[in-house]
């Protein structure tokens, strides 16, 4: 579980596909899951989770800095603090960041008369057809100490081009967004 980003069929850059996905209009719908046996009081540093056999394939490596400063920054702003010595760490991290184009098709129906004042309206069809992007951000935690997943959070956005100037913003809120759900309450 490294960083990975998938890029579109066709060829849009990793990073405006990143970045739509974490700053479109559209709500930023986000969500957790927990393993309720865990004890999150008793952590108080962390790591990253080091997959040094995966190498990050991504077109704009400045996703992934982001990414990452905005999770290290968010958690040292409540108190967590990065271990000098990854093996001595109370929980590890991770994320993954990517994005799909995707398609919604309505189907409505359409009323209207003939031109004769004495038909019955016929109801045709409407069909309206989106096509966009949707992104999503999620961040794992897994303990130190047994290193099993206990933490498991998530934003998804549907994409648009208003943050493509300005990325750090879009990710900071989405990584904000969800770590405001670590630790369960």
């Amino acid at each position: 579980m490294f960083a990975r980003i998938f890029s579109s069929p066709l060829r849009t850059p990793v990073a405006v596909t990143v970045l739509l996905a974490l700053s479109a209009c559209s709500t930023l719908r986000v969500g957790s899951d927990f393993d309720h046996r865990t004890d999150f009081g008793a952590y108080h540093t962390f790591a990253w989770l080091s997959l040094g056999h995966r190498r990050q394939r991504v077109s704009n490596p400045l996703v992934p800095q982001r990414v990452r400063a905005a999770i290290e920054s968010n958690l040292a702003q409540r108190g967590y603090r990065l271990a000098e010595d990854a093996s001595t760490a109370d929980f590890f991290i991770d994320y993954t960041i990517g994005s799909r184009e995707r398609i919604d098709a309505q189907s409505y129906p359409v009323g209207f008369r003939g031109p004769w004042r004495w038909g019955y309206p016929y109801w045709g069809e409407q069909l309206s057809v989106r096509q966009y992007r949707a992104g999503t951000l999620a961040i794992d935690v897994f303990d130190g100490r047994t290193h099993q997943p206990v933490w498991h959070g998530w934003a998804k956005k549907d994409l648009s081009e208003s943050d493509l100037d300005r990325p750090e913003g879009p990710i900071g809120r989405a990584v904000d967004a969800v770590l405001a759900q670590f630790p369960p309450h």
